[in-house]
């Protein structure tokens, strides 16, 4: 394709193309065998912006202001939204936001360009009104209400709130009932004008499409130009907020979630994600469901089959979690801090090592053959200096001494423990006659 860099990886028989286009775009086309093509935006701007200086200026937006702009992003002039036009050309599409990025995306099996079209009208232009957005408010009050009530929301949500002093995680994605209702048409405008810039912007594609007609379609879309705006990175402190927050919920059997603080990488680059590799396997080596931890411990009865191991790192957070249910969470917790404490002792084997390697390099495969998920990743990837080519090789030649050593920074005393433990029934003494 005329213009585009290739990237090849032979041992995986993958390539990509890619190219900034003149409007400052990135764009990415896969080319793939496959009866669905995808396509997906994704804008650099998510829950986790409320700060941002841009021109020498500094700003503040309302908490929930991404995840609000998402929802109007389909909304048409004349009132009606876009759906209705993806599913006249058999579109499937669809929006959310995360704490970095706020993504739009279909897939069709055809009428590819008709789709791709609708899609790029739609992030090109916001038409909102103060009505639109007044009614718009109501139903992300509701949204943000039924999942306050949620057991497995609030036990994940109380767990950053006992390991963060300063982040922006929080808050959630889509505010407070409070935050929301500071949202006007002029926040959103100024939002969508500063962070939905095409230098802010990325394009993937994937399947039997034209390269060369999706640039030149995204270039006649996005004809605005302007600098993408730059969000502070504050330093967060090593130590945790609180050990320990118990709630009571509406569960029959008390949920726990598990945190342990690790230091914040100071530049996404390749080499954090080597680090936060290293991490997530020996988390994986160490709580796997091969592994003896559960394995004991289920047969015990202190786990069940809902337990999830697990490492989370953004610009903001970086944790290991622990999660699942429990009759006794804080056995579940001191338990795992002593197998931490144990595998520090005795580290990893090499024996070790290349079993549970081949069972991360695999699962990592699995996103080459789903263009849906491919796509998503690469449309994220195309704002760092590494994609998901770099990080499967990553897995395949990371060593025992990096595991190892990715243990023995781990500061276990930087933990805390999460609860939504049961509502103790409540039963009244009845008169008698």
């Amino acid at each position: 394709m005329n213009g585009f860099n290739v990237k090849e990886d032979l041992s995986l028989k993958e390539k990509y193309y890619y190219k900034t286009l003149s409007n400052g775009m990135k764009l990415t086309v896969i080319p793939k065998e496959l009866s669905t093509a995808f396509a997906m935006i994704c804008c650099d701007f998510g829950g986790e912006d409320t700060e941002y200086s841009l021109g020498g200026e500094s700003f503040t937006l309302p908490a929930g202001t991404a995840h609000f702009l998402e929802h109007k992003m389909f909304e048409n002039p004349d009132g009606s939204d876009a759906f209705s036009e993806f599913d006249r050309f058999g579109g499937s599409a669809n929006a959310f936001t995360s704490y970095e990025n706020t993504c739009f995306y279909f897939s069709c099996t055809e009428n590819f360009f008709e789709n791709l079209d609708i899609l790029l009208k739609s992030v090109s232009g916001l038409y909102i009104t103060d009505a639109s957005v007044d009614k718009e408010r109501k139903i992300i009050e509701r949204e943000i209400v039924m999942y306050e009530d949620h057991p497995s929301t609030n036990v994940s949500r109380n767990l950053t709130k006992a390991l963060y002093h300063a982040s922006p995680t929080l808050m959630p994605i889509a505010g407070t009932v409070e935050t929301v209702a500071e949202i006007n048409k002029e926040v959103l405008m100024r939002a969508y004008e500063h962070f939905y810039v095409p230098s802010n912007l990325s394009l993937c594609v994937c399947g039997r499409v034209d390269g060369e007609r999706v640039a030149i379609a995204a270039e006649s879309f996005f004809k605005r130009s302007g600098d993408r705006p730059t969000t502070p990175i504050k330093k967060e402190p090593p130590a945790v907020v609180r050990e320990k927050i118990e709630e009571k919920g509406i569960v029959a059997t008390p949920l726990f979630s598990i945190g342990i603080k690790c230091p914040i990488p100071e530049h996404d680059d390749l080499r954090a994600q080597r680090s936060a590799a290293a991490i997530r396997l020996a988390v994986s080596l160490t709580f796997g469901r091969a592994g003896s931890f559960y394995c004991d411990n289920y047969a015990k009865g202190l786990l069940s089959e809902r337990f999830y191991a697990g490492y989370v790192q953004n610009n903001y957070t970086a944790h290991i979690v622990l999660s699942g249910s429990s009759n006794a969470p804080e056995a579940v917790f001191d338990a795992a801090i002593k197998e931490l404490k144990a595998k520090k002792q005795t580290l990893f084997t090499e024996k070790e090592l290349i079993r549970e390697k081949r069972a991360a390099y695999a699962e990592m495969l699995t996103l080459f053959d789903s263009g849906d998920d491919l796509t998503a990743a690469m449309a994220a990837s195309s704002f760092n200096s590494y994609d998901e080519y770099d990080c499967i090789h990553v897995i395949s030649d990371i060593t025992l001494d990096e595991i190892n050593a990715a243990l023995l920074s781990l500061e276990l005393e930087n933990s805390a423990l999460s609860i939504i433990s049961a509502f103790e029934p409540q039963f009244t003494q009845q008169e008698e006659h």
